[in-house]
């Protein structure tokens, strides 16, 4: 059974992969680096792990932590923590950051990291970069940032010497969304470490889920025999696909206020 989905995500989300508004602004066209850590909680431990998320931002808060991150959580149990970052050299300066806090805070901060031990099965990391160039930002968007939650991340495993090819089939996407006007916009990302290269990930939004397939469907109707030839050139280059769906969750999430 075939679903025929634009988009493209970020692998375990990854979560990253990916605030709010950040992964809204790719007309700025500029890339950027996301460092997604994926936590495998056990189900009956989520409230608790949820708390101590919580409880760690607000430490973060208290202390004016300045690196901002942004959870989804999927129904596996999946939490996905997204934080972006200019380039990896910032990585250096948030690990001595992270330290200074810790030593700050002492006692509560070792305590809260060993609540959160019990609380998941294993967690990984992995990079992506933002790719503007194959992301597509539509003139009369149907929603506004603020009125979706509901993330489609659609994952594709391109055959090793394809990049290239798979990269041109994309912006032919873009482009032939741009001329039939497509109110449903996506953002493109890179994988990078941690990721099972080359995988190119991509997202969408919406409401919920019904509102995302009934949407997703009339775009597909928009594009019609063009946008079917090229998902069939697309398909042609990939190895395996992977489909992950997310809800964002601002209590989970933290964003420094702005001095």
């Amino acid at each position: 059974m075939r679903r025929k989905i634009l988009i493209f995500l970020l692998a375990s989300l990854v979560v990253c992969l990916f605030a709010l508004t950040t992964l809204a602004q790719v007309e700025e066209q500029k890339e950027q680096l996301f460092v997604i850590d994926e936590w495998v909680v056990k189900p009956p431990m989520a409230d608790e792990f949820e708390a101590v998320v919580k409880e760690a931002i607000a430490i973060y808060a208290e202390h004016k932590f300045p690196y901002p991150f942004y959870t989804f959580w999927s129904s596996d149990f999946h939490y996905n923590i997204m934080w972006p970052y200019e380039k990896y050299g910032d990585l250096d300066n948030w690990y001595k950051d992270i330290e200074e806090l810790s030593k700050k805070v002492g006692e509560p901060w070792q305590d809260l990291n060993k609540r959160a031990v019990v609380t998941y099965e294993y967690t990984y990391s992995s990079v992506y970069y933002s790719m503007p160039e194959l992301s597509y930002t539509p003139e009369n968007p149907r929603l506004k940032p603020d009125e979706a939650n509901f993330f489609f991340f659609d994952i594709y495993y391109v055959q090793p010497g394809k990049t290239k090819e798979f990269k041109e089939i994309i912006k032919k996407f873009v482009a032939l969304a741009k001329s039939k006007n497509i109110t449903e916009g996506w953002e493109a990302y890179d994988g990078d470490i941690g990721t099972d290269m080359p995988v190119y990930a991509f997202v969408m939004r919406a409401k919920d889920e019904a509102d995302f397939y009934i949407h997703n469907t009339k775009m597909w109707e928009i594009l019609g025999e063009e946008g079917e030839k090229l998902w069939e050139e697309s398909v042609a280059l990939i190895r395996k696909r992977e489909e992950r769906q997310a809800w964002f969750l601002p209590d989970l999430s933290y964003i420094p206020k702005e001095k």
